[in-house]
């Protein structure tokens, strides 16, 4: 252990190491869908509201859903990343202390933003602002994570920024990986929010028009999105190719192609089969790049820790407990979801709102 980092809790981990990583990798999966949804769909519907109405005023609708469920799935991840690398996790978010604390009051208003445009209040405006916070926030984050596996540059950014023993919290973690990571979420994001479209003009969708509208949109919300990942993935494969296996690279490189070929067969014969082959293509997509984060993270962070050397305390009642809490949580979540979707049937368009 480098003298550098403090030494991890004597008291050791609550459950072995695979199980929270198995939790962290599963609450990353659901967070970045609803995440990624939100932060297409929002510049999706502002793009849309003039040319194709009926898309904008669903995706305008469905914003408050995707904002509740991604930010609780959020929770989840970053509990366990503070679990299991804590002596990571804060030193790193310390450092870039005032951009962290900022990350709450900057949610608040995006969330009140995305309610207004739900509502037809200031739209335009109000969608444009939650747009610019929350891609502020996920660059936010992307700066924390991206310093918390390397110890080796934290003595030098706390001399540079400390004042009375104390780090005055304003330096900022943006090299090009944070911004190529963020844009590959970008990429991933116009495929979820295609994905989405699918589903829903396939499943809940009454409007003839509409569905014919979506299908057009479904293929160039995802060329725009292959786009954007193959150039953020060109130039930060390099940079973590040594991290990854092989077939790592393999999935995470070619999920987002094969998806967008699937785009455009379900853009010329449309219907529910081709659309449940793009929904499943951009779950391979969205869990094969989870999976590549969850790899690249652990080997950086294998060089200054080991977690199998850590001990296990077994609090299993708590683990347990946890659980059940979760199961239940998610069949919540579920269950809000279909009636939401459900419910949007009666209606085959929403009607026109103020802008």
């Amino acid at each position: 252990m480098s003298e550098i980092l403090p030494s991890p809790d004597p008291l050791g981990l609550p459950v072995p190491p695979l199980l929270l990583l198995a939790l962290k990798l599963g609450g990353f999966v659901l967070h970045m869908t609803f995440m990624q949804l939100w932060l297409a769909g929002l510049p999706a519907a502002v793009a849309l509201l003039y040319r194709r109405r009926r898309i904008a005023e669903r995706l305008f609708a469905a914003m408050p859903f995707f904002m509740a469920f991604g930010i609780n799935a959020g929770i989840v991840p970053l509990l366990f990343l503070q679990t299991l690398y804590p002596q990571f996790f804060y030193p790193a978010t310390i450092l870039q202390a005032w951009f962290w604390f900022l990350v709450i009051p900057l949610l608040l208003i995006a969330y009140y933003a995305v309610y207004l445009a739900a509502f037809g209040r200031f739209r335009l405006i109000a969608a444009i602002v939650a747009t610019l916070l929350l891609s502020w926030i996920g660059l936010s984050f992307s700066a924390a994570m991206t310093l918390l596996p390397m110890p080796e540059k934290w003595p030098a950014i706390f001399l540079a920024t400390a004042q009375a023993g104390s780090v005055h919290g304003l330096f900022l973690h943006l090299p090009a990986e944070a911004f190529l990571r963020w844009l590959l979420m970008a990429g991933m994001a116009c495929g979820t929010v295609a994905a989405y479209l699918a589903l829903d003009a396939e499943w809940f969708a009454r409007d003839p028009d509409y569905v014919s509208e979506t299908r057009a949109v479904v293929v160039f919300l995802y060329a725009v999105g292959l786009v954007l990942y193959a150039a953020a993935a060109g130039r930060y494969a390099p940079m973590v190719e040594s991290q990854l296996p092989l077939l790592s690279r393999v999935a995470a490189g070619a999920g987002m192609p094969a998806a967008a070929l699937l785009a455009v067969v379900y853009w010329r014969w449309a219907g529910k089969g081709a659309a449940a082959a793009l929904i499943a293509a951009q779950l391979f997509v969205i869990v094969s790049n989870a999976l590549a984060r969850q790899a690249v993270q652990t080997r950086e962070l294998k060089k200054w820790i080991d977690l199998e050397r850590i001990p296990v305390r077994g609090e299993w009642g708590s683990f347990f407990l946890f659980v059940a809490a979760l199961m239940i949580a998610l069949g919540v979540l579920v269950w809000i979801a279909w009636v939401a979707l459900r419910s949007r049937k009666s209606s085959p368009a929403a009607a026109p709102r103020s802008t």
